[in-house]
């Protein structure tokens, strides 16, 4: 990483549990990063100063497992990769890699920040691909991965943005915007029809497959103008997931009523998607 880059005023570093912490602070809002995984682990616009992000107070943050809680890059494939008996890693590799920066500036929507993984290449993906994470942090927090094929051929990949939502309490909520047919990963994968109200009483894990452009989570707790916004482009599908209790209590950096206090809405392609030679592709999120 280019050192220099750290001098921006709106930038400020500092080292936990050996790891490089970032954070941003404009006039509009804070947001706090982990250059291992590229990982947003905090978000506070400055007109409400509600937290958006949920991060795991179990959370490994030293570098050596990927994070709990936070956005957690998901790439260039999500889940568990599709080659059959292959040790490749939950959701690809790049969310245990250190990132660097690469660029910041300032616009009219806020203090804007770039970031590469250490190498796109690794086990289980044959494509020649530049990422880039671009982060813009503002009024509303947008989030852009960015994968652009730099080689001769066309590959396929999929990924996600597995943004975990802080709520006050998961009875308290109520997802707007879903709709379609999902596919239920906790129950076979089976299809079936999106539930209205949209509310989570048990173990979620979904793909919504009609790529709804907003979901809004609404929470009692709050009044009508705090609901948290999310806004997704460039995607195929919305995977919506909450561990419930049995799970939650058997994550080791999840507290074992942790379930109880997020949810998470993630902007993912899950279908695959193919970039030509020579041509970019644009996951996007915007969480307001």
């Amino acid at each position: 990483m280019n050192n220099s880059l750290l001098s921006h005023p709106h930038l400020n570093s500092q080292q936990k549990q050996g790891v490089t912490h970032i954070k941003i602070e404009n006039a509009l809002a804070s947001c706090e990063l982990s250059l291992y995984g590229a990982h947003i682990l905090s978000f506070k616009p400055k007109h409400d100063l509600r937290e958006r992000i949920y991060m795991s107070p179990a959370a490994i943050m030293d570098g050596t497992k990927a994070i709990r809680g936070g956005i957690p890059i998901c790439w260039p494939w999500f889940g568990p990769h599709q080659a059959p008996n292959a040790a490749y890693p939950q959701h690809g590799y790049v969310r245990t890699q250190t990132w660097h920066m690469v660029a910041v500036s300032d616009n009219k929507k806020g203090t804007q920040i770039s970031l590469q993984p250490a190498s796109t290449k690794g086990e289980g993906f044959e494509g020649h691909a530049e990422l880039t994470l671009q982060i813009t942090v503002g009024k509303s927090l947008t989030i852009k991965l960015i994968t652009e094929n730099k080689g001769e051929t066309a590959f396929s990949y999929n990924a996600a943005l597995h943004s975990y939502f802080t709520v006050s309490h998961i009875d308290n909520v109520q997802l707007a915007g879903l709709q379609g047919d999902y596919l239920d990963k906790v129950d076979n994968g089976i299809q079936k029809t999106t539930p209205v109200p949209y509310r989570f009483a048990q173990e979620v894990d979904r793909i919504q497959l009609t790529p709804s452009p907003e979901v809004v989570i609404n929470d009692s707790q709050l009044d009508n103008s705090q609901q948290t916004q999310v806004l997704s482009q460039g995607h195929d599908s919305l995977v919506i997931w909450n561990p419930w209790a049995e799970k939650s209590a058997a994550l080791a950096d999840m507290p074992d009523n942790g379930y109880l206090s997020f949810c998470c809405v993630e902007t993912a392609v899950t279908q695959g998607h193919v970039v030509e030679a020579g041509n970019q592709h644009v996951l996007q999120q915007i969480i307001c």
